[in-house]
């Protein structure tokens, strides 16, 4: 299998993989590719009860293993133009700058494992663009035991199709 470019959006999947003892694994099969603010929001993980510390930009950044990106003023403000006020309230901000990123690099494949961010891909018509945390170990090869239900291909398909209709109920405003 070749080197797939994907995006991992949220810090939770990263940080959950690092817990789960994947993460390395993950980026030697794939180019890992994390928006600035995310890079900084990964600080702690843990694994079997015990919470690490992490640099994450030493480690992982520093050293080439992930690529940091970093969306412009104007592409965060066109991302804001876009998106519901209501929805803006669930994002945070390394998630808008994920979706800016996202929309600028159509190579790459978002990971993640939050409700919110899942639910407005279909407002961006990035539904197609998205994938679960365990899809995408299972494409990998790394599928174990331990994932959470919010890793699940189910939990996003359900909230990818409520951002599906929430988009239409948008579009009607």
């Amino acid at each position: 299998m070749g080197r797939l470019k994907l995006w991992l959006l949220d810090a939770d999947v990263i940080i959950d993989l690092l817990g789960l003892n994947i993460f390395d694994k993950l980026v030697k099969i794939h180019q890992v590719h994390v928006a600035s603010t995310v890079v900084g929001e990964v600080r702690f993980y843990r694994r079997v009860g015990e919470k690490i510390s992490i640099d994450f930009h030493k480690v992982y950044i520093g050293t080439g293993r992930v690529k940091e990106a970093l969306a412009s003023t104007e592409e965060l403000r066109e991302i804001l133009k876009i998106l519901p006020e209501i929805k803006r309230e669930g994002l945070h901000p390394g998630e808008l700058e994920s979706i800016a990123i996202l929309l600028r690099e159509e190579s790459l494949t978002l990971c993640s494992c939050d409700a919110a961010t899942i639910r407005v891909l279909p407002l961006f018509d990035l539904s197609e663009r998205g994938v679960s945390t365990e899809t995408l170990l299972r494409k990998s090869g790394l599928l174990k035991p331990g994932l959470q239900e919010r890793h699940t291909e189910e939990y996003f398909r359900n909230n990818l199709r409520i951002g599906q209709k929430e988009r239409i109920l948008f579009q009607r405003w």
